[in-house]
């Protein structure tokens, strides 16, 4: 069970604040439901104190008053009760009858009447302007309110009660009023922070001025207030100030001293600059002791707070409360709350410590330790719980926080940064085709003195979706921008290799991956064989940047170790069939896509084919007649061994014909018909072979 409480005040009253059966406050809202066609609806509150209230019946019909700027005499409504009206207004202590119901707690009851009006129109704009009023001067029996509160004259008891609103009905289509949707019994504790709850809304979206006037004795007659009190202040307050909440229009302050108060709430609605309505709520505010703090429940004094994460080491969290609270009732264990992080996580609390405990041992601060810092940007929640003394914090009148209240804590500053960074390239290494290398871009407003470190991550294209979740590298330079690896377990001959990449700050925290860009892999599919006379080729498609081309290239090995020739018109197709080259020997070929925009190039892996050796086959006769057939000295298989040398002789030595580049050519051009010798020089791969003999030319 929760530690004793100090409650002996509780039931104690005190002899400047009264009650009896007067009126406890009211207002008027109206809804539009139809061309000028109004719902109205009169709401009274009356102290539950004491007997009859003499010749008024609050359960019989009402007369609700409305004019315009026109002058003239008002015009009654009668409104009528609504079913159920005269029931008791809710406190929070739901344990302890109040006196509506036998019991001590200070109580009231509420009233409701509604009834309908068509409101006559003219021509005239400032005649199309009403007010609706109800108060003394059409109610006599039921006039006054209680006596001794703040208002002048309120001693003898004699201080009329009224209220009013005002439409504008030249508005199209009409005007709904706003409303006041919720109301518990205004009686407070003495030095406590108070919240007076209304929880206004509009309900056609129109702004909304909130302010605090003068009540009202009769029609046009603001009433005075007692010395040093008025409209805007009714109240000893501490500081000399009440809050309007501008959303909702609930009142926060501290009393200083026991006293019953008139709060007259004015909402004034506009809509483009112009006033087109307002309403009022009168409430009659007892702030004292005993029983009249029974509505005061401890509760966070903000709903929300800043926190600078300049301190972000900083593992103390004070918390405000917005009443005091017995020093006792917070449990060194903080076993009372709960810390939620950003993410969901609970940050695990190591104690509570109460902070300047006072005479009577309450205190509205308490200090929190946390097991680590908050450190992450974004809202932290801190959440009541009944602790280990089974209950929450509670106070001298016996009230408990409320569980699951909760406090937003908005973290900001923070070493954070959110934007995913951006893989710009992945490409096979063109040194070791058995690495690859991808390259990032540089991140986007990036704190430095905030960064840790790079997070590389890599995966297979048939790998788990999650594969990627494992880093195979964390790169401790800021300034890096280009990663070779050369571990992967798979070779980029085998699969493509998919990568992405984040960043992780000194306070741990990471952004979002980056966008994966895997590496182009290059096959031989269908395999060539070494005596085919082409080589087809295809290849996976790169996401490296937007509607990549694709240039195939051919490297001889051999002949041409450190130049690539690029052999097909870039294009994005990803299928290429290449015819293979004459000459003999081992050729390489691979895939490259160019961004056209930041000129980086994404290489695929290499492949190689084989061009086999061809016999050379020198003829022994020709016969230049002209009918096409064995005209010329053709060796077959030449082709395949440029730059061949060809010389032919005549039967005394005599050269006859050279050519240092021979491409079957010669046809025995001006000879007779006879027997020739032939020398031929053919190079394979930087040797020379030699072929010798004879040729016959026939005519």
């Amino acid at each position: 069970m929760k530690k004793l409480l100090f409650v002996a005040l509780l039931f104690l009253g005190f002899g400047n604040i009264s009650e009896a059966t007067h009126l406890a406050g009211g207002n008027i809202t109206y809804i539009n439901i139809g061309p000028n066609q109004y719902r109205i609806t009169l709401t009274l509150y009356r102290d539950c104190t004491g007997g009859n209230i003499g010749p008024f019946n609050p359960l019989g019909p009402q007369t609700v008053f409305y004019r315009n700027n026109c002058g003239g005499a008002p015009v009654g409504l009668t409104v009528q009760p609504l079913p159920g009206t005269g029931f008791e207004v809710p406190t929070p202590c739901v344990d302890d009858p109040s006196t509506c119901n036998g019991g001590t707690r200070y109580g009231i009851l509420r009233f409701d009447w509604e009834g309908v009006v068509t409101l006559p129109t003219s021509s005239t704009a400032a005649c199309n302007e009403w007010f609706f009023t109800w108060g003394q001067n059409q109610n006599a029996g039921f006039c006054c309110r209680n006596s001794n509160n703040t208002l002048a004259g309120a001693a003898n008891g004699q201080v009329n009660f009224f209220i009013d609103s005002y439409l504008n009905n030249n508005v199209v289509p009409g005007n709904s009023s706003a409303r006041f949707n919720s109301f518990q019994v205004p009686a407070y504790c003495v030095n406590e922070p108070v919240t007076v709850i209304f929880d206004v809304s509009e309900p056609q979206g129109d702004s909304v001025v909130y302010s605090l006037v003068p009540a009202s004795t009769g029609w046009n007659m603001p009433s005075a207030y007692m010395p040093g009190r008025s409209g805007a202040v009714p109240a000893n307050v501490v500081g000399n100030t009440i809050n309007i909440n501008p959303g909702n229009g609930n009142l926060s302050f501290t009393p200083a001293a026991q006293q019953t108060s008139v709060f007259v709430l004015k909402v004034d609605e506009y809509r483009a600059g112009v006033l087109i309505g307002y309403v009022k709520i009168d409430v009659q505010v007892i702030m004292g002791t005993g029983r009249y703090c029974d509505n005061v429940q401890p509760g966070y004094r903000f709903d929300t707070v800043a926190v600078n994460c300049g301190t972000w080491n900083d593992t103390t969290l004070r918390v405000e409360l917005r009443s005091r609270v017995q020093c006792n009732t917070i449990s060194n264990d903080a076993s009372e709350f709960r810390l939620y992080d950003p993410f969901g996580q609970l940050v695990q609390l190591r104690s509570a410590t109460p902070v300047n405990c006072d005479a009577q041992n309450r205190t509205t601060i308490f200090d929190l330790l946390l097991a680590r810092p908050m450190y992450s940007n974004g809202n932290y929640f801190l959440v009541s719980r009944n602790g280990t003394d089974g209950n929450t914090l509670g106070n001298q009148c016996d009230r408990f926080m409320t569980t699951f209240d909760t406090m937003t804590v908005m973290v900001t500053g923070c070493p954070d940064y959110r934007q995913p960074m951006t893989i710009t390239n992945v490409s096979v290494d063109t040194i070791n085709p058995n690495a690859l290398i991808m390259e990032w871009k540089e991140p986007d407003t990036l704190n430095t003195s905030w960064f840790l470190a790079y997070n590389l991550y890599r995966a297979a294209p048939n790998a788990n979706i999650f594969a990627l979740d494992n880093r195979f590298w964390q790169e401790m330079d800021v300034n890096a921008r280009l990663h070779r690896d050369v571990y992967s377990p798979v070779l980029p001959k085998d699969a493509p290799i998919r990568y992405n990449i984040n960043l992780v700050l000194i306070n741990g925290l990471e952004n979002p991956r980056s966008n994966t860009v895997q590496s182009i892999q290059l096959k031989n599919d269908p395999p060539s064989q070494i005596d085919d006379e082409t080589v087809t080729i295809n290849w996976t498609k790169y996401n490296g940047w937007n509607s990549p081309d694709y240039a195939v290239q051919v490297k001889d090995i051999k002949r041409s170790p450190d130049t690539w020739v690029v052999v097909n018109t870039p294009s994005p197709d990803t299928l290429f069939t290449y015819e293979k080259p004459k000459p003999q020997g081992k050729y390489q070929m691979r895939v490259y896509s160019k961004d056209p925009v930041s000129g980086l190039m994404s290489f695929s892996n290499p492949i190689e084919f084989e061009v086999p050796a061809r016999e050379v086959e020198v003829p022994n006769v020709i016969t230049p007649n002209g009918d096409g057939k064995n005209d010329r000295f053709i060796v077959r298989n030449l082709e395949y061994y440029p730059q061949a040398k060809l010389y032919i002789f005549n039967r005394w030595g005599q050269e006859v014909y050279l050519s240092n580049d021979y491409r079957n050519d010669w046809s025995g051009e001006n000879l007779e018909s006879g027997n020739y010798f032939y020398h031929l020089f053919v190079y394979d791969q930087g040797v020379e072979f030699q072929y010798k003999g004879t040729v016959k030319v026939i005519r």
